[in-house]
């Protein structure tokens, strides 16, 4: 702007120069001349000193008095009218509110230098990430994240060389943004095969990148609260972690709060996890090999391979309830999976119907092992039902995040009530004989 400023002067002023040295020309050779009303806008316009530089270096309407007077008269009015300005501009720009408008105003129109500052603002971060390399999508989310930035100066309190400047910041809903990106984070996080785990600063603002862009937030005015101290160099502002997190409206201490998801949303997002799991990472999680300790090479694989798909194809919960004691927090939670009672149930009567037969007295010690490694298979085929259990689950919040152990209970459910249908399994009932058939093959 001052650059802007001074070539216009340097430009008028040369005009009104040159047109007093063309209508001296004019004058002597009786042509058209340049009006007097139009050298006086000239002078108006700031070009006075090239009119009366002009008047003199051409002797051109010295004899005017209008001209001798007038435009010194305009020349010593706009000189005054420059010193007011300046001394209003250098009062003006040396208050507390002019030093904290400095600063607010990089925010509000950034550039590079100050895109990189933010990038490179560590307590802008998740305090649980590691550092590691930005790149372009950290530039862009600075970008996205004070896109809305708006603020207006309040009041101003000086008292010596204190001072005290409060504004209302305007921008996105940060509390709103702050549980969209911890979501985010924990989705990544508690998935047992991430795609891309955010663990770096690089990976962190790229997720913010993307949770900015996808989302549409209401703005929010806060309150920020500027303390200055007067130095040699004049009204420096006092930075601190409250002011650096006023600055961005709460975003620092939202997203670093423990408890901005609540148990409920946390303990959801690590079952989501688990109904997100293919049969082949379902067999992995759990690490199945034989899952039913048949031994049995010729089956044993197709066993497994029955058990996972149904077991991810049924897999489903529902959080009955939960609530919030402080750091603990306990959940009632409904496990629907494969119903093992019902597999188990019909693979006892496949099992007494070939008992009741000959052909178990002849069969070899292999033979035997594959006939009943067959029926389970044929039991697990069979099987179109799922089952729920209903268990607890306590979990506690490190001061971090909520922190959740699945326990013996949970897998238990997880596999379909293993141990209750086993221990029904086990159970002899007179009823036996009446489930006899004939076994399949």
């Amino acid at each position: 702007m001052k650059t802007i400023l001074i070539v216009y002067i340097i430009v008028i002023n040369l005009t009104g120069f040159l047109i007093m040295g063309i209508d001296k020309s004019r004058a002597k050779r009786n042509r058209w001349r340049v009006q007097e009303k139009t050298l006086f806008l000239i002078a108006f316009l700031f070009g006075s000193i090239g009119i009366l530089t002009g008047m003199y270096v051409f002797h051109h309407k010295t004899r005017h008095l209008s001209f001798r007077l007038g435009i010194p008269a305009i020349l010593v009015l706009q000189i005054a009218l420059a010193c007011f300005l300046c001394a209003l501009h250098s009062r003006y720009a040396g208050s507390p509110s002019q030093t904290v408008r400095r600063e607010l105003d990089l925010i509000r129109n950034l550039d590079d230098d100050t895109i990189q500052s933010y990038v490179s603002y560590g307590s802008l971060l998740n305090s649980r990430l590691s550092s590691g390399e930005t790149g372009s999508d950290s530039a862009e989310a600075v970008t996205l994240f004070f896109k809305n930035f708006k603020y207006h100066i309040l009041d101003e309190q000086i008292d010596g060389a204190q001072a005290v400047v409060n504004v209302s910041i305007t921008n996105i809903d940060m509390h709103q943004l702050a549980q969209d990106l911890c979501t985010r984070l924990l989705q990544e996080s508690v998935s047992l095969y991430p795609q891309n785990e955010a663990s770096t600063t690089g990976d962190y603002y790229r997720l913010l990148r993307d949770t900015l862009a996808g989302n549409t937030y209401s703005t929010v005015t806060t309150t920020a609260c500027f303390h200055l101290q007067k130095g040699d160099s004049g009204w420096e502002i006092l930075s601190d972690e409250k002011l650096e997190d006023e600055l961005v409206s709460g975003f620092i201490s939202s997203v670093n709060d423990p408890y901005i998801l609540p148990a409920v949303k946390v303990l959801s997002l690590h079952l989501d996890a688990l109904k997100a799991l293919t049969p082949e990472q379902w067999a992995e999680y759990l690490s199945i090999d034989d899952v039913f300790a048949t031994c049995n090479t010729d089956y044993s694989g197709l066993i497994d391979e029955e058990y996972i798909r149904q077991l991810a194809t049924d897999f489903d919960y529902e959080i009955l309830r939960c609530t919030e004691n402080g750091d603990t927090a306990e959940a009632a939670v409904r496990i629907t999976s494969i119903d093992m009672s019902n597999v188990l149930t019909a693979y006892r009567k496949h099992l007494v119907a070939y008992a009741a037969t000959t052909r178990s007295l002849r069969d070899s010690e292999v033979e035997f092992s594959n006939t009943t490694a067959r029926l389970l298979l044929q039991s697990l085929q069979e099987n179109d039902r799922s089952a729920s259990t209903d268990i607890n689950i306590i979990f506690h919040n490190n001061g971090s995040v909520w922190e959740i152990t699945f326990d013996n209970e949970f897998t238990n459910a997880l596999m379909g009530n293993m141990s209750g249908a086993i221990d029904k399994f086990n159970l002899v009932s007179p009823e036996d004989n009446s489930w006899i058939v004939a076994p399949a093959g």
